[in-house]
């Protein structure tokens, strides 16, 4: 519980600098990647997939999923 409140927590701070993220989720459950939409475009991030993927692997929906959350 504590870990999906963290990670609740950073994916709501990056929502309060960026308008969108975009969440590659692979087969295993990990991030693959994320991009931060800005000024109408998107821009990989590099740090942010490392991050969640340090807080919590308990995402695993058995195939590569995107999620896009927005403000």
């Amino acid at each position: 519980m504590w870990s999906n409140n963290n990670y609740s927590l950073v994916l709501k701070m990056y929502l309060e600098k960026y308008t969108s993220l975009k969440l590659q989720i692979n087969t295993s459950g990990l991030i693959a990647s994320v991009e931060k939409q800005e000024n109408g475009q998107w821009i990989n991030d590099r740090n942010l997939p490392n991050i969640l993927n340090k807080l919590s692997t308990s995402i695993n929906l058995g195939k590569d999923v995107t999620i896009i959350l927005q403000q």
